[in-house]
């Protein structure tokens, strides 16, 4: 009797670890963002009439190794993350990504900045310098405070910023990476960071005369939502028709997700990935050999 018991008891919470899925992202700094992603969690259930579990990692790259390890049924992930993923197969695709609004400007883009008083205006004259700057970047998981500032750097001919100047930093986020050119005697270093941080520093008189800009990069596409490939297409496609009409059926649902991001303060709707839509970002500044060295720098 016991056995039955046991062996019923065990089937029951196969099954319903079965019938349950996990929503996943990744920490921002002191931010998990499993507030933000709550009320989609509770509409899914609601709607897909099964249990969302909510989970958040504490970096890009511990949410990859999760998702490696199959941790996770719908994963909302950054730009850099996403890539990382595509460099080696995984069971997982995408599926959907906010829309930005037509016509949106400095949504997502970074800025390299300089204290004042640095000898060069521009990030096309920082190589010769490079020997005698200190660089401050984000994080290793930030697409806007990482990736693409060595691409912009690369773009300008330093290919190995960890060779070239005298230092590489991160500051955890972005506020602290504008912090540390903003303190008096730091002349010496440059940073990249989020444009967001930039244009609220411009707000500030006194902070915006102690700073230049260098270089801003074009808009940078936002990360999807990856669904597992182990779901039903019948659970996909369900999954998708709500996130599709999250802004119609749930908008405060698509608000609270999207104040989780600054990135996607402008975003209005979820819409279908389409093939190749990343292409564009990934050829616009340097060649494909440029980003999968970097890449292939920050796999692992």
């Amino acid at each position: 009797m016991k056995k039955t018991f046991f062996l019923l008891f065990l089937l029951a919470a196969v099954v319903s670890q079965a019938q349950s899925l996990v929503l996943a992202t990744y920490q921002y700094a002191t931010n998990d963002r499993l507030a933000n992603i709550q009320p989609l969690a509770t509409h899914l259930s609601k709607e897909l009439g099964v249990p969302v579990q909510i989970k958040s990692y504490p970096t890009v790259h511990a949410f990859i190794e999760g998702i490696r390890r199959n941790e996770v049924d719908i994963a909302l992930i950054n730009t850099l993350g996403y890539l990382l993923l595509e460099s080696a197969p995984y069971d997982m695709k995408p599926d959907v990504v906010l829309k930005v609004k037509e016509g949106a400007q400095d949504n997502y883009t970074t800025s390299f900045v300089a204290p004042v008083g640095f000898p060069v205006d521009t990030l096309s004259q920082i190589a010769p310098l490079a020997s005698k700057t200190k660089l401050m970047l984000v994080a290793v998981g930030s697409t806007s405070g990482n990736l693409v500032p060595r691409l912009g750097l690369s773009a300008a001919g330093i290919k190995d910023p960890e060779q070239a100047f005298v230092s590489v930093a991160y500051g955890g986020n972005h506020t602290s990476t504008m912090d540390s050119v903003l303190v008096p005697g730091n002349d010496d270093r440059i940073a990249a960071m989020g444009s967001t941080e930039y244009i609220a520093v411009l707000k500030d008189p006194q902070k915006a005369a102690r700073i230049k800009l260098l270089w801003r990069s074009p808009e940078i596409p936002l990360g999807p939502v990856l669904l597992h490939n182990r779901l039903s297409e019948a659970t996909r496609a369900n999954i998708r028709r709500l996130l599709l009409g999250l802004h119609k059926t749930e908008p405060s649902t698509l608000d609270a997700v999207k104040k989780g991001w600054s990135e996607a303060k402008q975003a209005e709707y979820y819409m279908p990935l389409e093939p190749g839509y990343y292409h564009a970002f990934t050829q616009q500044l340097g060649d494909k050999q440029t980003m999968q060295r970097i890449l292939k720098q920050f796999a692992n």
